[in-house]
């Protein structure tokens, strides 16, 4: 467990809060790893889990961890010690059986705009700024890269990696990296209201949409209408 993530089941709903705020909200690895190790301990009566972060900033990246490596570390232990992590951070959150809502306010930069917008919702305050600056470092930002490949159109991804420049919230969700922007006093109150909107359906129903949304995109067209009718059954058939 890390001391600056804070994790606490609410009834139905399991809170991940980063509250490393004097550092950005920058992810270190025992932080990515407590997140990981929530993830996949979460049990049947969780219905969504609500991602968010103290202080002004969502995210502002991670703490890389190369400067420990020694003078000349070879491939393998880079992608050990460097890649791995976060890849294992981002394919948890995409794994979790149930919805998983980013609430965003700030900066959300380089892991931290991976991190948010892996999520299934993304709801941010109409100050969040959006970014992906590693090339500025001559870092291919393949990472984040990997964790957003299904989540924007590729020319999107292809403009943050390049360009470089911040996208303010208003351009993330013409993108498509956010679904939801709300006035910044209202961040808060608007995710809450979402998540309670949510929770008055049953946790069959809402594992049965993320599990659509996450597999038919990439089906035929035969094996998506297959597999929606199978859901559908399985999730109506807890009624009788």
């Amino acid at each position: 467990m890390s001391e600056h993530v804070h994790i606490r089941r609410d009834g139905a709903v399991l809170d991940i809060l980063l509250d490393r705020a004097d550092k950005g909200n920058a992810l270190t690895a025992p932080m990515g790893a407590a997140i990981v190790a929530a993830l996949r301990g979460i049990d049947d009566d969780v219905k969504l889990v609500r991602l968010g972060a103290a202080g002004p900033d969502f995210c502002t990246g991670r703490d890389s961890p190369i400067p420990t490596l020694g003078a000349r570390p070879s491939a393998e232990t880079v992608r050990q010690k460097v890649a791995l992590p976060p890849l294992e951070l981002y394919d948890a959150i995409k794994a979790v059986p149930v919805p998983v809502i980013a609430v965003v306010r700030g900066r959300a930069v380089g892991a931290g705009c991976a991190l948010a917008c892996v999520a299934d919702l993304v709801v941010c305050a109409d100050d969040a700024v959006f970014q992906i600056p590693e090339m500025e470092r001559d870092i291919p930002p393949t990472l984040v890269m990997a964790a957003l490949a299904d989540r924007v159109p590729v020319k999107t991804l292809a403009h943050m990696v390049y360009g470089r420049a911040p996208l303010d919230a208003a351009d993330a969700r013409t993108a498509g990296l956010v679904s939801h922007v709300v006035p910044a006093a209202r961040l808060d109150a608007a995710a809450a209201a979402l998540a309670d909107t949510m929770l008055g359906n049953s946790a069959v129903t809402l594992r049965a949409v993320k599990q659509f949304l996450a597999a038919a995109p990439g089906m035929p067209p035969a094996s998506a209408s297959a597999f929606a009718g199978h859901l559908a059954a399985t999730a109506l058939s807890i009624r009788f």
